[in-house]
């Protein structure tokens, strides 16, 4: 035996003996199973036999658990953990230490409530949407209609400072010293305003990823314990959110122009915004916002909008947006995206969008959708779809999808031009290599096409080019295209021919009808180089032998160009003599009256 090949087995085997007894401890002591039946008996000798079914031991503080009290208790194979939670009502927790299991005091709850009532001073009215805060603890909430607040605190550190603000009023402040002083009711005095306040309708881009990541904790906090009104300045510059003209402040505060080195935060825009990194909007942007890396904005967006990275609009867009990497709007898109990478309108668009690699749009609408690589749009949507990979109409489309390589639409009236293309219902037209639909009142032309709620037929007949004949025909009997192949029977006058087509059935389902089909095929005449061209209009009548066979026969008219071409010695010479000739003043061209006979299988749905 090798012994290259024996130790490798040993160290397996013995890595194998070292992990089954660490296995063995790796079984925690709360998780062990145990039997207990007592009644009256001390929780001392409780204990005791728990650990010595388990095979370990209890600490605890004997001031912590008195030993003598009597229990009562009967339990069977339940976990350790479960059985002195129900012992002990979960008045304690459990620390394992090697052998021993540590019984402990529960974590106490630090945090409580603070409740009250914010009321008018010379009123004595409630007062709504009122902010109380703690600047210390950097937590908030607002008043309700009724003027009720409820503020929870994490930390029972008093004395706890509450602030209560609201534009119009003076800031009042109350010291809770204990729980006991939780339920307060405030009165705060009215003071005249010289700005004209303004509601603010949004502040979701605070908490958007980039909102978390560019602005501190305290400054997000102060926005959302006063971030109900801002008002109107002329301009602003800063270094960093909360470094500038405004301060903390800035988050509060419409701009007519705002410079920000790094960043700049603001409650909105109307005018133009400049950032060296970037720029978030509480509010609506107006005109022209520019950063070196993305823009968030809360609400609507009415002008331009650049950014050397990513764009962000959490409500609409009326206007154009450039984007480095990505552009995204939560609602409506009405003017043009254009992205780097990714465009996402979330609540439909009226308009463009032109990115180089994904385009979505979520909500319908009408326009066009240009990516270098996937479109994708939900709802009913008007326009037309261009990629270089796939399209994906996931609703009901009426537009042109074009793509390099995949087209697909649930309820398409249009056109789908792609390599393969699939509708579940298609009422236009599919061009490509590979056209499935599940259902047809349209038509696909391409090498392969398959209506899975259609029939189709296979055919087996004879020519005047050729004796035997194969037809695979596919579509509807609306508008189906056949793959055919042919070959002659006697050697000494050889013919292959093969092509494809297309035609269409008329009364397919009575007991007689007729079909009219156009052909393009090729003949080999001993040279793949070198094939004659054969164009061919077929009519024929038909006949219902069964539930699924038709006989048909009928008249054919054929256009031969051989280029050229000199049939080589052997293969059968064309036009074939006997048939009535049409010239066409060619020695290249000629023309015949022919006929076609056979048998139809029909496959499918009838």
């Amino acid at each position: 035996m090798n012994q290259n090949s024996i130790f490798p087995g040993l160290l397996r085997l013995a890595v194998l003996l070292v992990m089954i007894p660490c296995g063995g401890f790796a079984q925690q002591i709360l998780t062990k199973p145990v039997d207990i039946s007592v009644r009256g008996q001390p929780v001392s000798a409780v204990l005791k036999s728990m650990s010595e079914q388990g095979k370990f031991y209890f600490s605890y503080n004997s001031n912590l658990i008195a030993g003598d009290s009597l229990v009562t208790l009967n339990v069977t194979r339940q976990p350790l953990r479960q059985v002195l939670d129900e012992l002990f009502q979960n008045r304690f927790q459990y620390k394992e230490k090697g052998d021993y299991l540590i019984i402990l005091p529960a974590v106490r709850e630090k945090s409580f409530h603070i409740s009250g009532l914010i009321l008018d001073d010379e009123t004595g009215k409630p007062v709504d949407y009122a902010s109380v805060y703690s600047r210390q603890l950097l937590v908030s909430t607002l008043s309700e209609d009724d003027g009720g607040f409820r503020l929870r605190v994490r930390e029972r550190t008093f004395p706890i400072y509450l602030t209560v603000s609201k534009v119009g009023y003076g800031d009042t402040t109350m010291v809770i010293t204990s729980t006991e002083e939780s339920a307060r009711t405030m009165r705060i005095q009215p003071r005249a305003v010289d700005l004209d306040p303004l509601i603010v309708r949004y502040s979701e881009g605070e908490s958007t990823w980039l909102g978390r990541l560019f602005l501190s904790q305290r400054l997000r906090a102060q926005s959302r314990n006063i971030g109900r009104f801002f008002v109107a300045l002329p301009y602003q510059a800063s270094l960093t959110p909360g470094l500038g003209t405004h301060g903390r402040m800035s988050g509060q505060v419409v701009n007519k122009f705002s410079l920000n080195v790094a960043g700049g935060y603001t409650a909105g825009v109307n005018g133009v915004e400049i950032a060296g990194g970037f720029n978030i909007s509480k509010e609506n942007v107006r005109y022209v916002q520019l950063a070196g890396a993305f823009n968030v904005v809360s609400g609507d967006v009415d002008g331009v909008q650049v950014a050397g990275f990513s764009n962000n609009v959490l409500d609409s867009l009326h206007g154009v947006q450039v984007s480095g990497f990505s552009g995204m709007v939560r609602k409506h898109v009405d003017g043009a995206q254009i992205s780097g990478f990714l465009s996402r309108a979330g609540g439909g668009m009226a308009g463009a969008q032109v990115t180089g690699a994904i385009s979505l749009i979520r909500n319908g609408g009408h326009g066009a959708q240009i990516s270098g690589g996937y479109n994708q749009v939900r709802g009913i949507f008007e326009g037309v779809q261009i990629a270089g990979a796939a399209n994906n109409a996931r609703d009901s489309i009426r537009a042109t999808q074009i793509s390099g390589g995949l087209n697909i639409a649930r309820n398409i009236r249009g056109v789908q031009l792609a390599p393969f293309n699939y509708a579940k219902v298609l009422r236009g037209v599919q061009i490509g290599i590979v056209n499935i639909a599940d259902s047809s009142s349209g038509a696909s032309i391409g090498l392969f096409n398959i209506i899975r709620k259609s029939t189709s037929n296979i055919s087996v007949y004879a020519t005047d080019i050729a004796p035997f004949n194969v037809a695979w025909k596919m579509g509807t009997h609306r508008f189906y295209s056949l793959l055919v192949a042919g070959t002659g029977i006697d050697n000494s006058k050889k013919v292959r021919t093969f092509g494809a087509g297309f035609g269409r059935e008329f009364f397919p389902f009575k007991r007689t009808g007729f079909f009219i089909e156009i052909l393009s095929q090729n003949i080999y005449l001993g040279d793949w180089n070198a094939m004659p061209s054969l164009y061919r209009l077929q009519i024929a009548g038909t006949y219902k032998v069964g539930k699924r066979f038709l006989l048909f026969g009928g008249p054919s008219y054929s256009i031969y160009d051989n280029d050229g071409i000199e049939t080589q010695r052997g293969y059968k010479p064309f036009p074939p003599s006997g048939y009535p000739k049409i010239g066409f003043g060619s020695q290249k061209v000629s023309s015949w009256i022919g006929w076609q006979a056979g048998l139809s299988w029909r496959y499918g749905r009838l």
